[in-house]
């Protein structure tokens, strides 16, 4: 086997901040329309949309509000530079934006105080939300199209020395990480409930969350039920690289499309429990010498191993389950403790490479791992031992532990189907061993889920079991729902299953679900987020204001939602365009104006 190492960069450098106008300091609690009142032309507003022309820095003991829903246009290089305080809550959103979205702006810098509050912003076309020596709440933002500047911060949230609880929040389509703190920084942010897609446009080699070490006083790390899903073909999940200590939980993520899942570099200095997580189909760069891990392990010295637990996860679908290098030697499971928290319990089956197909596990240290209590894809001992690679396959390397196999919960079919006005909910089990109850559980916007039923397991069986249960409550006016299922053992652990989704019954099955930007600049492009029902081809044209064909291509369509990225980088008048879209019944003209 080629040994392979990931390499994550971590850079986090000192910008410093000149502001054209600074608020007094003496205590002032403003909004944007006091901005403009005392900045002098440096915050502007038409009437509709505020325009900060300038970098703005609120001072030590300053609080500016913003509860109402706003559109702040910033110039290009400015910044908002926070030292007091800086509270975001409108009804339903707040927009910050570039005038110009060809000469960016540098984004948001709060500094050295967990004051300031920011929920419901949407954070577009800067270069970052930098956070320095703070702990404050960022909850049901949007983070997009954000860029990568290394002297003011290198991802969508840039973190020094923070603490940030970051809840309920999207991060899309940005050209870097999504939330990414220094290797040698301590920092402990709370990541709960978030999604992640589409990050690191650049393809550089970073992983969508991208850490380092943590707090030095022992703070955690925590990552927690969010969905990580596919990014650019080099990006990873989720990468810890540091110098420094390492304290976390990453429990209850789905963590599918990227190019590895979740990786740990260094020795008895990370300390972290991975747990009950769905790591599936990680390996969109195809090359089992480079990634494709479900989570790797790497580094430590002889006697010097990680303090890492595994258990409950599925791992599926990835190029490698589980590979460990150097003396690294995580606890993957371990019944000969009276500890129950590290039984193992996790299902890696179906990983597989064209160089060495089906391996569930390799350890290529040679150290012993303690991986009891797993599920393999099978019962048979033998059919184990050929998807772990080991001592017996190479006497220089350890030997790996895998008694007490078990054969787990297996849910083999869950499925929602419209049912006239209600929604039936199936799915199946092959086998089961101490399950207690499946709760079914129900989200109108694929992030907050409710619980809505409980259902008994039959506890132990090796047969098929079906369930089923019938949704006659739904709430009025939602586009989707979606739900999930937590399936309980009898003593109290849990996993869930991926989520399904199933739109609204009177739903269009062919439309345009969205496009952005209206006004394009030479470089970049339009993006049309187009649904389909079913595999067919959509034809793209480009017309000028005369009816004048200037472009024509076909484009295929998947069933689901689909991103097209339309440019006018070879239309070289700056005037009005007609994008005309056409698939199937659907005819559908979008207005761009081209700078």
């Amino acid at each position: 086997m080629k040994k392979f190492y990931i390499s994550l960069a971590f850079v986090f450098l000192t910008f410093y901040a000149f502001a054209n106008y600074t608020t007094p300091g003496t205590g002032v609690i403003w909004n944007l329309s006091d901005l403009v009142a005392n900045a002098a032309g440096d915050v502007s507003f038409d009437g509709s949309t505020y325009y900060i022309n300038d970098t703005i820095t609120i001072s030590n003991n300053d609080i500016i509000q913003i509860n109402t829903d706003e559109t702040v246009k910033f110039a290009g290089a400015t910044y908002l530079y926070v030292l007091g305080t800086l509270t975001i809550n409108p009804p339903n959103q707040v927009i910050f934006t570039a005038q110009n979205i060809s000469n960016r702006y540098l984004g948001v810098w709060i500094d050295n105080n967990s004051s300031s509050f920011i929920k419901k912003l949407t954070l577009e076309y800067a270069n970052s939300l930098r956070l320095s020596d703070c702990s404050i709440v960022i909850d049901s933002c949007t983070f997009q199209y954000n860029s990568a500047l290394s002297t003011f911060g290198n991802a969508a949230i840039s973190l020094f020395r923070s603490n940030p609880v970051i809840s309920n929040c999207k991060f899309l389509n940005n050209m870097r990480a999504a939330i990414q703190g220094g290797a040698n920084i301590s920092n402990a942010p709370k990541i709960i409930k978030n999604i992640f897609m589409g990050n690191n446009t650049l393809n550089g080699n970073v992983p969508q969350i991208n850490l380092g070490a943590t707090s030095a006083g022992g703070d955690t790390v925590k990552i927690l039920d969010n969905q990580i899903l596919q990014a650019s073909t080099k990006s990873g999940g989720i990468g810890f690289l540091p110098i420094g200590n390492v304290y976390a939980i990453i429990k209850g993520n789905t963590i599918i499309n990227n190019r590895y899942g979740i990786t740990f570099n260094g020795g008895s200095n990370i300390n972290s429990v991975v747990s009950y997580n769905i790591i599936a189909n990680n390996n969109t760069d195809n090359n089992p010498a480079t990634g494709g891990s479900g989570i790797a392990f790497s580094g430590g010295s002889a006697g010097n191993p990680q303090n890492t637990i595994v258990t409950g996860n599925e791992i599926t679908g990835n190029l490698w389950g589980i590979t460990i290098q150097g003396h690294a030697q995580p606890n993957l499971g371990n019944l000969a403790n009276s500890d129950t928290t590290d039984d193992g319990k996790n299902r890696i089956y179906n990983n597989t490479n064209a160089s060495t197909p089906h391996i569930a596990l390799y350890n290529n240290t040679p150290e012993p791992i303690s991986a009891q209590g797993n599920y393999w894809g099978t019962n048979d001992p033998a059919e184990i031992e050929n998807v772990i690679f080991h001592q017996p396959d190479n006497a220089a390397l350890g030997l790996v532990n895998f008694s007490n196999f078990i054969l787990p919960v297996s849910i083999s079919l869950f499925t929602a189907q419209w049912q006239q006005e209600n929604i039936s909910l199936h799915w199946k089990t092959e086998n089961e061993v101490n399950s207690a109850y499946f709760d079914l559980e129900r989200s109108t916007d694929g992030q907050n889920f409710i619980a809505i039923a409980r259902l008994n397991a039959s506890g132990h069986s090796t047969n098929t079991t079906s369930y089923s249960y019938l949704d006659q409550n739904l709430p009025p006016q939602v586009p989707v729902f979606y739900y999930r299922l937590k399936q309980v053992d009898i003593d109290g652990q849990f996993k869930r299953t991926s989520v399904v989704a199933l739109n609204k019954k009177d739903i269009t099955k062919l439309k345009i679900e969205s496009y952005y930007p209206g006004i394009v600049s030479s470089s970049l492009p339009v993006h049309i987020t187009l649904l389909s029902d079913i595999n067919r081809n959509v034809v793209i044209n480009i017309i000028d204001e005369n009816g004048k064909l200037l472009s024509h291509k076909t484009e295929a369509l998947l069933p689901g939602r689909n991103q097209l990225a339309v440019s006018l980088h070879k239309i070289q008048s700056a005037s009005v365009y007609f994008i005309q879209v056409q698939a199937g019944s659907l005819l559908q003209t979008i207005r761009v104006i081209k700078l």
